[in-house]
């Protein structure tokens, strides 16, 4: 069972379940791609969008 349910894991998504996790809260992360974050790493200088 989990307190928090995300969808997407990007950067957003991420930091969301991080602060439930921090604050003792089970988070489920779904992604509808193979990796996690991608976008954040492929993003220029460091920008994302």
């Amino acid at each position: 069972m989990y307190d928090v349910i995300i969808v997407g894991a990007g950067a957003a998504g991420l930091m969301a379940a991080i602060s439930a996790g921090r604050n003792g809260k089970r988070a489920l992360i779904i992604e509808h791609t193979n990796k996690i974050g991608e976008k954040i790493r492929i993003s220029g200088g460091g920008r994302c969008n």
